[in-house]
């Protein structure tokens, strides 16, 4: 695999266990180095943002993000995400990855954070890596 920036940190933001589980390995296989960091809830994903000053934070280059979610579901928290400023997200490239595939979903999603990628689960190695490839010359900003 050939890209000009690897990913070194991933947010997982899902409240399914299994689908958890399966994600980190197909990550963990996929021979790419980096990090997989996760949130059981949107709510959960935004604490960790609310991090961001502190030294053990890590600045996540891609989110995969479940949209049905309890607390604060995937919809919420990109509306939460595109209130951090633009500088701080343009290199986050965010992923939503969820069991729906209703247009209406997607819609939603791209209406409010633009340029995301939109997905239905399960990550797959292929997915995982074409992914991988697009990270350096795609954002959200």
């Amino acid at each position: 695999m050939t890209t000009s920036k690897t990913p070194k940190c991933i947010l997982l933001v899902d409240d399914d266990p299994d689908d958890i589980f399966l994600h980190q390995i197909v990550i963990q296989e996929s021979g790419v180095p980096t990090q997989a960091i996760v949130a059981e809830n949107g709510e959960v994903a935004w604490r960790y943002f609310d991090s961001y000053k502190e030294d053990s934070f890590q600045k996540p280059d891609i989110i995969f993000l479940d949209i049905n979610m309890p607390r604060i579901d995937g919809f919420e928290f990109l509306s939460l995400f595109k209130t951090l400023s633009p500088d701080f997200r343009k290199d986050i490239k965010v992923v939503i990855l969820s069991t729906s595939s209703n247009p209406y979903d997607q819609e939603k999603a791209t209406s409010i954070l633009p340029g995301l990628a939109y997905h239905t689960k399960p990550l797959t190695q292929k997915l995982f890596l074409s992914l991988m490839n697009e990270t350096s010359s795609l954002s959200n900003a």
